[in-house]
């Protein structure tokens, strides 16, 4: 990823009319990371960065995929779900996926 930049392209991983990013800071929680990501995607919005509870609850999230009571990782999993116009993809192994806004100007 390049320096200061929170996402990468990941044209593999495009589908549906949306590009694909994949997102940095495995050491940040969930929410932190998707918020910086889908803003470096579209931009920060009037609502600053409380445009996230519209759609997750981010303590809840975080918690999904936060260690277990015993300690241990988990390993299973996923949450996919929409804000801001963007797809977001968050796996259990910490990887994050933002599909941007559909790009209409694109047509198969």
């Amino acid at each position: 990823m390049k320096e200061n930049r929170f996402t990468e392209r990941a044209t593999d991983l495009d589908r549906d009319g949306r590009k694909a990013y994949r997102v940095a800071g495995e050491n940040d929680d969930p929410s932190t990371r998707v918020i910086r990501g889908v803003e470096e995607i579209v931009g920060q919005g009037a609502e600053k960065q409380t445009w996230l509870y519209d759609s997750v609850d981010p303590d809840a999230l975080d918690a999904i995929f936060g260690q277990k009571h015993d300690g241990t990782l988990r390993t299973n999993g996923k949450i996919t779900f929409l804000a801001r116009g963007c797809e977001i993809l968050i796996n259990a192994d910490g990887e994050i996926v933002v599909y941007g806004p559909v790009d209409e100007d694109e047509t198969e």
